[in-house]
């Protein structure tokens, strides 16, 4: 299991193994980095794999965020919101 994985997983534990995606509730099949690993710099590198850069989403929703069809800024909103729900 890649780190990003287990580091979503760590923050949002299911006891049923079924994680929703967070656009459209579907099931999630990936987990996504909103900023591109390829963003950061070697000095910042550490930086990707932390929960406010992850975000589960289904196949469909995966392929528009790399279209841009969902911004990175929409992405993160939703992810943010979707943080705070659930640490309450």
């Amino acid at each position: 299991m890649e780190k990003h994985t287990k580091v979503y997983l760590k923050f949002f534990p299911s006891h049923t193994g079924f994680y929703h995606c967070e656009i459209c509730h579907t099931q999630a099949t990936e987990i996504h980095h909103i900023k591109r690993r390829s963003e950061f710099g070697s000095k910042t590198k550490d930086q990707q794999d932390k929960i406010e850069n992850l975000i589960a989403l289904c196949r469909t929703c995966h392929e528009k965020a790399h279209a841009n069809t969902f911004t990175k800024e929409y992405l993160t909103e939703v992810h943010l919101k979707n943080m705070k729900s659930y640490e309450n």
